[in-house]
Formats: structure tokens, C-alpha cells, sequence
């Protein structure tokens, strides 16, 4: 079976111990030192080695995109793990095949396949170096070192600036902010890495007052900048509020608590800074007509075309983002109740947040659409802890649904398929939405109703919102043109109203001259 490793992600920010990889990749210890040995780069020279996951994805995508025409001295390409590998040496033979040609064999150390090359002049001396017991053991790995890390030219970011001195403490911190979720992990270690990377790399015992300035400055210039740099008050506040968390934190560790206390302090930003960035444009969302048009216009022939039906509205039914609509079971939509059950030990909820949500009272078409899907799977055989929305494979093989004793149908990874129901909602308008943007539907669509103050909090409750500052604030925002809409609405009522008492102030004075003149 191919080890290639293609369907192993990495967190690029994240580091990661021996156990971690172990574990990741399916693989035992001797194969972790083996990478080692191929040029795969520890953060440092301690052990337990630690990694950065962004160079062991590198490692792994540069064995793969080398050829033969490539590979180093000493170096096979294994037709099983597609990838250029150092076999174990005890394995090694020489032979003679064809007309002379001189080959080696050996057996892949990550795989134990067997592979073999035709031998050249480089290939013998580096075989014959590991034989004599007078070459020191570094040495005989010499040109194996010069690709460190595996740095290959596909690495999602630029390895030659990545300084990996810090990552030994980032591990700690990583292991403190398990108390948060995945998501939120990552963003402080997107920060952190933001800082690091803006400081030079440097380590964390040695930062002073003004390395951490740098990082404010550059903040304070992406709320002004008006090109790619330009970031968003949102962004900024976060990420400087991630920085001095961490600051926080690393002040208490053993090695660092002799750095200048008010560090976090110089990461507060200016109001004056805040004010000066340009605000962020409104988010596109459709009202409930147009969503309801969208969906009618839906294409319906194919079973991934009613899928894809199903989860557009289900996006609008119950206000959800697309990670919980791709992750939700076959149980969680209870008809009876009207609900949908997110329970976060089984969805991918935001901060992992359980909650049942009532189906907003919006046009029958929505709900009538999922209760069509749900009815249709029942019909293949799927039962309650099945995916409400099964991957492709299972859809396009009925047969393997209704199979007895099967292995639950577990939720598709990722959401892709929930932009994709978007996609091909929008493929007809010039206006294309995100499947965020049911929630600014919705959150519009309350304030269009006349709702008392406690249907108002029911509504925001639903949408997941601990309290309705939290969906004025955020969600079904006006924009531009819509705003210029309403002002010359009211413009046009108001002068409406104008003219119609003006034409009753005359009536009023005509009938009142009459009177006067017939009692005169």
C-alpha cells in the first residue's frame, strides 16, 4: 500500500514531538529518526526532537517531487511511498544484471519494500563509507544535510525565513492553551507566529521593550495601509490582544521571568489608530425573497443536486455555519420538535458550543426541502447516527447504504460541499453569497419584523448569539446602496406627508370661510 502521506495536513504554525508524528502518520520511532537522517530538520538538537509541521510538510512534498535524475547519493525512489528515501543499510546488495549494468537493492525504510537503482561512482563511495568503520557516522550523511527541513519550492510559506529557536516553548504554550478550541488555537499561533516572524526571528528570553514596539508599529500601519497589507480593526485588535496574551503567559515561565514586565502593555494600540481605518465593507447576504428564488431555481435531477438543495436550506432553516451543517447526523433534525439539536460532542459547533435551534419561521420551501432529503435517505437505508449529508462515495454507491451490518456514515471532513450548495445556488445572479451569509439574512430579516423586545432576544438565542448586541453588531449590516434605498424612501414619505397636510389645512380653512360667511 502507498505511504506517500498525501492525506496527512499538518498544522503549518503548530509543532509537533516524535509521539505527535507517530501517531499523525501511522509509523513507528525508527522511521521518525530515519526522516531525521534523510534531512528532515529538528527544531533543535535536543531530544526528544520537536517539529515544525510546516517543515515536515515540506520534507515530505520535496521527497515526493523529486525524480530519479535527482536523487542524492545513496538515495532510492520507492514506487510505494512515491517518494525518494535512504533504505536501511544493513539491506543493501550489489548485483550485476543485464550486460553489466551494476545496481543496488535494498528494502525502503519507511515502507520495507523493495527498491533498487542503477549504481553510480557517487552511489559505490557513499555504500563503501557506510562500511568502513573509520568514517565517522556525521560524515556519511554529509550531502543528506543539504536540503535541511526538506525545503522544497511548494512549501505554503518561505522556510528560508522561518527561524525554529522558539518552538520548544511554543510546545508548552500549546499545551496550556488546550483549554481552547482547535480554531482558536490556531489563531493565537497565528499571531504568535506573526510577532516572531516581524521580530526577527529572535528568541523569546532575549525580547525587549522595542521588539515588541516593532510588532505594534507594523499594527498600527496595517489600519491605514490601502494595499495588500491593510488589515482589518477586527484583525488588528485580535492580534494584538493574542500577542499579549501570550506575553502574559510566557512571563511566568521558567527561563523568561526575568524580561521586562510591562511587555504586554506596549501592544495596546491608540483609539486614535482604530479610528483612522477604513471600516469593512458590509457583507453581501440576500434577503429571504431572494434566497427562496435561489433555492427554486435550484437544479434537482441528480442525488448531489438535492443534496446540494438540502443544504442551502438547511443553512437558512436553522442559521448555521458550514462546518456544523456538514457535521450534523441524521438525528440531529427532529421534525416533530422543529429543531435541530447541535450537540458539540459529535458537530463541530463554534467554541464548541451545544445548542438546540428552533426553525426560524420563514417561507415552508426551506423546511419542506430538508424533510424531502431526510425522507429520501431513510429510503436508502440510513440510519440516525448516519451523516445528515453523506460524502459523494457513499451517495453514488445506494447499494452500500442499504448493506447490512455497514459502518456508520461518518460527516465529510471538510465544508466544502456547503460553498459548493452556494456555488451553484448563485451560478444564475451576478451576486455571488457565502454560506455565511444566511445568518446576516436572518439577522436582517428580524429587524424587518415587529417583534416584541424578548422575540428579538428568542431570534438571537436561535442564531447562536449570547446577546443581541452580538448580532447588531456583527450581523445584517446595511450596506451602501441599501442605505441610500431607505433615505430616499423616508425623503419621498416625508415629502408625501407634507403635501397631504398642506391639502387639509386648505380644506379645513375653505370650510371654515363658509362657515364664517353663512353665519355673517
Amino acid at each position: 500500500m502507498s505511504r506517500s502521506y498525501k492525506g496527512v495536513r499538518l498544522k503549518k504554525n503548530r509543532v509537533y514531538t516524535v509521539e505527535d508524528l507517530r501517531g499523525t502518520y501511522k509509523v513507528d520511532p525508527n522511521t521518525i529518526s530515519n526522516w531525521v537522517k534523510a534531512g528532515l530538520q529538528p527544531s533543535d538538537s535536543k531530544k526528544p526532537y520537536v517539529f515544525r509541521g510546516a517543515v515536515v510538510t515540506a520534507f515530505h512534498e520535496e521527497r515526493r517531487m523529486r525524480k530519479s535524475t535527482q536523487l542524492r547519493p545513496g538515495e532510492f525512489k520507492c514506487g510505494s511511498c512515491n517518494a525518494a528515501v535512504f533504505p536501511d543499510a544493513a539491506t543493501v546488495e550489489s548485483m550485476i544484471v543485464g550486460k553489466g549494468t551494476h545496481m543496488f537493492s535494498g528494502r525502503c525504510s519507511d515502507c520495507d519494500v523493495s527498491v533498487m537503482k542503477i549504481s553510480s561512482q557517487a552511489d559505490r563511495d557513499y555504500f563503501a563509507g557506510l562500511t568502513n568503520p573509520n568514517t565517522p557516522v556525521d560524515s556519511r550523511h554529509e550531502e543528506k544535510g543539504a536540503v535541511p527541513g526538506g525545503i522544497g519550492s511548494k512549501s505554503e510559506i518561505d522556510l528560508s525565513r522561518l527561524s525554529l529557536i522558539n518552538d520548544r516553548i511554543i510546545y508548552r504554550w500549546q499545551t496550556y492553551a488546550g483549554r481552547h478550541s482547535e480554531k482558536t488555537i490556531d489563531r493565537h499561533l497565528a499571531a504568535i507566529r506573526l510577532g516572531e516572524e516581524l521580530m526577527g526571528g529572535k528568541a523569546f528570553d532575549q525580547l525587549t521593550t522595542r521588539d515588541i514596539a516593532k510588532v505594534r508599529d507594523y499594527l498600527k500601519q496595517c489600519l491605514v495601509a490601502r494595499d495588500d497589507t491593510a488589515k482589518s480593526q477586527s484583525t488588528v485588535s485580535h492580534t494584538a490582544s493574542h500577542l499579549a496574551d501570550f506575553l502574559i503567559w510566557l512571563l511566568k515561565q521558567d527561563g523568561h521571568k526575568r524580561l521586562q514586565r510591562d511587555l504586554p502593555d506596549y501592544l495596546k494600540l491608540p483609539k486614535a489608530a482604530y479610528a483612522a481605518a477604513l471600516p469593512r465593507p458590509s457583507k453581501a447576504y440576500p434577503d429571504l425573497d431572494e434566497a427562496e428564488a435561489l433555492l427554486s431555481a435550484m437544479p434537482s435531477k441528480s442525488i448531489m443536486h438535492r443534496r446540494a438543495r438540502a443544504i442551502f436550506a438547511i443553512a437558512f432553516l436553522g442559521g448555521l455555519r458550514a462546518e456544523t451543517i456538514v457535521s450534523l447526523r441524521l438525528c440531529h433534525f427532529d421534525a416533530e420538535r422543529k429543531v435541530i439539536v447541535q450537540d458539540a460532542t459529535v458537530v463541530r459547533a463554534k467554541n464548541g458550543k451545544s445548542n438546540i435551534v428552533n426553525w426560524f419561521p420563514i417561507a415552508d420551501g426551506f423546511k419542506e426541502e430538508v424533510q424531502r432529503w431526510v425522507a429520501s435517505l431513510r429510503a436508502l437505508g440510513c440510519h440516525d447516527g448516519d451523516a445528515l449529508f453523506p460524502s459523494e462515495m457513499w451517495l453514488g454507491s445506494p447499494r452500500s447504504i442499504s448493506a447490512t451490518g455497514r459502518v456508520l456514515i461518518e460527516p465529510m471532513a471538510t465544508p466544502h460541499a456547503v460553498a459548493e450548495a452556494f456555488r451553484i445556488a448563485c451560478r444564475a445572479v451576478e451576486q455571488k453569497y457565502s454560506p455565511h451569509s444566511a445568518k446576516h439574512t436572518l439577522a436582517f430579516e428580524r429587524d424587518r419584523r415587529p417583534l416584541t423586545s424578548i422575540q428579538r432576544k428568542a431570534w438571537s438565542d436561535a442564531l447562536g448569539h449570547e446577546n443581541e448586541a452580538t448580532t447588531e453588531r456583527h450581523y445584517g449590516k446595511l450596506s451602501d446602496e441599501r442605505r441610500y434605498e431607505l433615505f430616499e424612501e423616508m425623503g419621498e414619505a416625508k415629502i408625501s406627508k407634507r403635501k397631504q397636510l398642506t391639502d387639509e389645512d386648505k380644506i379645513a380653512l375653505f370650510d371654515g370661510l363658509l362657515n364664517f360667511i353663512n353665519e355673517n
